[in-house]
């Protein structure tokens, strides 16, 4: 099955006015400890983050799918009720939401930060990927030195211990696998540290599209690791 990662749209006729969001208000420190913008890959889940409120510029289209900078979509989506009903069908296990309101020219909207709990650990296949040393971050140049890794948290522990800085060489992959052909599900979420973010099947893209949601774009997997060969089993 095909998959593509869910993204945010970039066309500003779509958006009506790129950022969307002209004005947040917190109601407590949104980078403090525990909050959305500090929560890594694998931290329990925030249980009393600080919560926004925003504020649409005028010419914004209060899209399905909204960006926030301090609220990354590699771990959350922020969307509105409509969307939310639409996706819950979908989700393979347990999820949260936070109920935030957004309002354009005094006109309240509810949206919802939404959260997979759960990540889907078999999306890429570790056995068969392969993984080396380069002499930095982004370099072309191998040191030709495979390093074995064996999961998302394997892998992230990884990228901590060759970071590409000071002398001390990176790790990147120079091919991903990826368990795909027997898949059954159509939504879930990645922990991979150079894929990380949600997922959709070719199936649900088209039923989004079908059902007329916004904000929102499909990326093909091949131009998240365009540098990378990447296969499929």
């Amino acid at each position: 099955m095909k998959y593509y990662r869910l993204r945010h749209s970039l066309e500003k006729k779509e958006l009506g006015h790129y950022t969307q969001i002209q004005k947040t208000i917190w109601d407590g420190r949104p980078f403090d400890k525990g909050s959305f913008a500090m929560h890594l890959l694998f931290d329990p889940i925030p249980t009393h983050p600080a919560i926004p409120t925003l504020e649409f510029y005028k010419s914004a289209k209060t899209t399905s799918l909204i960006q926030m900078v301090e609220i990354g979509i590699s771990k959350y989506l922020i969307i509105n009720e409509f969307f939310l009903e639409f996706i819950k069908p979908y989700c393979n296990g347990a999820f949260h939401t936070w109920k935030i309101k957004a309002s354009k020219k005094e006109i309240d909207y509810t949206y919802y930060i939404f959260y997979l709990d759960e990540y889907k650990s078999d999306f890429v296949n570790y056995e068969k990927s392969t993984f080396e040393l380069f002499e930095k971050n982004y370099s072309t140049i191998s040191l030709n030195q495979e390093i074995k890794v064996t999961s998302d948290v394997d892998y992230l522990d990884k990228c901590r211990e060759f970071i590409g800085l000071y002398g001390i060489p990176s790790i990147q992959p120079t091919k991903i696998v990826l368990n795909t052909c027997n898949q059954k599900v159509d939504f879930f979420r990645c922990a991979n540290n150079d894929m990380a973010g949600y997922y959709v099947s070719e199936r649900l893209k088209q039923a989004i599209l079908d059902n007329g949601f916004t904000g929102m774009r499909f990326e093909e997997i091949e131009e998240i690791q365009n540098r990378v060969l990447i296969e499929y089993v």
